[in-house]
């Protein structure tokens, strides 16, 4: 009597536990359905970009008719897919389980599209957020420095204006600059509104060399930070303040077809320089994102210039990295374009002249491109 007693009270704790558990997992799995990831068309797709959807098909005749032949996938289980699908979690990487709980992991997830020599998931690109203080107070620039650094020069041909702007280039993180030009930064302060050492600079710079290689060029040097600070928005809306700048600049100019939003990466001179022909250049990336439904178009214009620059300026550039939205904006206005990408010149310790060697190389990699992709015909 006294043992089934105790049989039963043990049942009844193994049940109530069970069922505790389950009540957790249930919880768990809505909480990340629902909050966490959302079941759409565009997730789906990206779910499944690495499948071979043949293989997918193949399966599911085989699992209803087992005459019909058995898929090659190794590996492929329909389960583990409708499983990631559902919770947004792949079994076979665990960062997708800890992305989540640990935010810094999620910076693992950029994709490496091409990869030039060197470039590892150890030295993913990436953009360090600045303080509130430093996007209301941005470091000085050193006088001295700037005045030592040398100035590219430009032996080539007036040329005369073209009738059409099709290239738009901006800054969406217009704060970007370079320590080698500022007056006491240290490495978490390289925010400068200065245009001699951040990257509007580049942009400057960029544009003169591509109207003096017929290209019209449309040089938007909206001061996004300060649109920021004027309506109390930080810095992560940046991208949302730049749409509007890309929005309204399109739609007033239907010629423009070329989109450039240049950047500089967080990373030290290590990474972001290399020595050409005996001259130093600050090294180039192209970002594109994936959250833009044609995206592939532009990762396959990035992947050409990236080619074209590996060609004349061997090591200069980096390669094409793809993000999500869950390391940031995801779109980066490029959906606004199938010419459209994000270009990081350098990083914090590159100097000018490395800068400008870099923005000339690109000036005449993006000419070339460009006039082949037009029969070289003025605009």
């Amino acid at each position: 009597m006294q043992t089934s007693k105790t049989r039963t009270l043990i049942q009844y704790l193994n049940t109530t536990i069970l069922g505790i558990i389950l009540m957790f997992i249930l919880i768990a799995g809505i909480t990340t359905s629902i909050f966490s990831f959302k079941l759409t068309s565009d997730n789906v797709a990206n779910i499944l970009k690495s499948v071979n959807t043949t293989e997918i098909y193949t399966e599911i005749f085989h699992s209803e008719n087992h005459l019909f032949p058995k898929s090659d996938g190794k590996g492929l289980s329909i389960g583990n897919i409708l499983f990631q699908i559902a919770t947004n979690i792949r079994l076979d990487d665990t960062r997708t389980l800890l992305g989540r709980e640990l935010p810094a992991l999620t910076f693992f997830h950029t994709e490496i599209v091409v990869a030039e020599e060197g470039t590892s998931l150890a030295n993913l690109p990436f953009e360090s957020t600045p303080s509130e203080e430093l996007m209301k107070n941005p470091k000085e620039v050193d006088e001295e420095k700037v005045e030592k650094e040398e100035k590219p020069s430009d032996n080539k041909a007036p040329v005369t204006t073209p009738k059409n702007k099709t290239v738009l280039v901006y800054n969406t993180h217009n704060l970007e600059a370079y320590l080698p030009l500022l007056k006491n930064a240290n490495e978490n302060e390289a925010v400068s509104s200065d245009e001699r050492a951040n990257v509007v600079g580049l942009s400057n710079k960029l544009s003169s060399l591509l109207q003096d290689e017929g290209i019209g060029v449309q040089l938007d040097k909206t001061n996004i930070n300060q649109k920021l600070l004027d309506r109390g928005w930080n810095f992560f809306s940046s991208y949302a303040v730049s749409k509007e700048v890309v929005e309204t600049a399109v739609s007033e100019n239907k010629h423009i077809n070329y989109l450039i939003d240049i950047h500089r990466d967080s990373a030290r001179k290590k990474t972001t320089s290399a020595t050409i022909n005996g001259k130093n250049y600050a090294k180039l990336l192209f970002i594109i994102g994936n959250a833009n439904k044609g995206y592939e178009k532009n990762q396959e214009f990035a992947k050409k210039l990236h080619a074209e620059l590996q060609k004349k300026y061997p090591g200069i550039s980096r390669g094409v990295f793809l993000k999500g939205k869950e390391e940031g904006n995801g779109v980066y206005n490029q959906n606004f374009s199938d010419r459209a990408i994000l270009l990081e010149v350098g990083g914090i310790d590159n100097t000018q002249g490395e800068l400008n060697r870099s923005i000339a190389a690109f000036a005449d990699v993006f000419s070339k491109v460009y006039w082949e992709e037009n029969d070289a015909t003025q605009q």
